[in-house]
């Protein structure tokens, strides 16, 4: 769920949207020495000025220079030196990457080629997830659980949703959703990945969500949500973003899916939340007037939205105005309902261990608030709720999904 919240929403940030790159299913992009300075900057790549015009490409080697330029700036100024023995320095940077590009042509920028879905058949398996970012012990074990469960469902989940995505030295992670990403890739099922920050100091502790697939990914984009003063313990508050993360897929032979995956503010006031939704259908909307033709989506996430509050099902109603149908809700008669106490908790499911308040220690309430919503498809074969039992791997139960395909 991710903090509670007791303010105000804000503005949303500048500029309709910020394309970000796709990490490729083969584990060969990153040098070490390029995953330690860039890692946390090469998808929020920066404000809409700054990088109007400019290739992906391009704005990762921009940052990546930045970092080095301004450290050794730093270490001149305060030894008294010249600040243009850092272009120099700079210099020396780029010849020395250049080079680097050309003599390990699998590694950084040289992306290797993308994961192609093979095994869809008419159909997708999409699945979502809230990570739990803050448990750090068990989160080897939990993300190895998700790996089995994908590799037994063989290898057919073509697509995950992952939010509280967690990265950074306090986490002992780069980033949790590329750990699973590798799990996969060890037991030979193979993902891109998408992703985008949320919250955090990069390389410090970060929080983010991410789109794993196995269909090629053509582009992403992400869009900062209207901000919220979320309360994390007693009366202390600090501002959250919240995100929406959308990579549109190549399914082979068929078309191409939307995929938006996002993680709306939790236990605040249900207007805030109701905002944030109106900004995220907002950007759907825009984004898919900037693509020809009729575009079957794929919408999931955390919602933090239990339909058993009145003021809560604004947020759902907006969804299911806009042409949405509630997968789960759908196929287990329980369209516009919570059906939890039931079959449809995603939260704190009886049982759950990692359901407890960090605070207080108190059990947490069962909630029906992780969604997949679709439109544009032919039908829902089907749609259950998964890991609410024995393999807990979150606070969250995960919802998984069958979409029958238009094409």
């Amino acid at each position: 769920m991710f903090g509670q919240n007791r303010g105000k929403a804000g503005d949303s940030s500048r500029g309709l949207f910020q394309e970000i790159p796709s990490i490729p299913a083969k584990n060969t992009y990153f040098s070490p020495f390029i995953s330690k300075n860039i890692w946390y900057k090469n998808y929020d790549i920066g404000s809409e000025e700054r990088t109007k015009g400019l290739t992906w490409e391009r704005r990762l080697f921009e940052t990546m220079l930045e970092s080095p330029l301004k450290e050794e700036m730093n270490r001149q100024d305060e030894k008294g030196g010249d600040p243009m023995k850092s272009f120099i320095s700079l210099g020396k940077f780029i010849f020395a990457f250049s080079v680097l590009l050309i003599l390990i042509p699998n590694s950084s920028l040289a992306w290797s080629q993308q994961a192609q879905c093979g095994n869809v058949n008419g159909s997708l398996n999409v699945l979502t997830i809230n990570l739990l970012f803050s448990e750090v012990k068990n989160r080897e074990t939990r993300l190895t659980d998700i790996a089995n469960f994908i590799k037994n469902n063989s290898g057919s989940v073509h697509l995950v949703l992952l939010q509280e995505v967690v990265g950074g030295a306090l986490a002992g992670t780069i980033n949790s959703s590329l750990d699973l990403q590798k799990l996969l890739a060890d037991r030979g099922v193979k993902y891109n990945l998408s992703y985008t920050l949320a919250n955090g100091l990069p390389g410090i502790l970060s929080v983010g969500n991410s789109i794993l697939s196995q269909c090629e990914i053509l582009f992403s984009l992400s869009k900062t949500l209207p901000f919220e003063s979320e309360e994390v313990f007693g009366n202390f508050e600090i501002p959250l973003k919240r995100k929406v993360l959308m990579s549109r897929i190549n399914i082979p032979n068929s078309g191409k899916v939307d995929v938006y995956n996002t993680h709306l503010c939790s236990n605040c006031d249900p207007a805030a939340r109701f905002q944030q939704a109106q900004v995220l259908m907002e950007f759907i909307r825009d984004v898919e007037k900037l693509i020809i033709g009729e575009n079957p989506i794929i919408l999931g996430g955390d919602f933090n939205t239990d339909l058993n509050i009145p003021d809560d099902r604004l947020v759902y109603q907006l969804i299911t105005g806009g042409g949405f149908i509630d997968t789960w809700g759908s196929f287990n008669t329980c369209v516009g309902q919570s059906c939890c106490p039931g079959d449809g908790c995603t939260f704190a499911v009886f049982g759950d261990p990692y359901a407890v308040d960090p605070f207080t220690g108190q059990k947490e309430t069962p909630e029906r608030i992780d969604y997949i919503f679709e439109k544009g498809m032919h039908s829902i074969g089907k749609s259950t709720v998964v890991f609410d039992s024995f393999s807990w791997v979150s606070d969250h139960s995960g919802v998984l999904s069958n979409v029958i395909l238009p094409y």
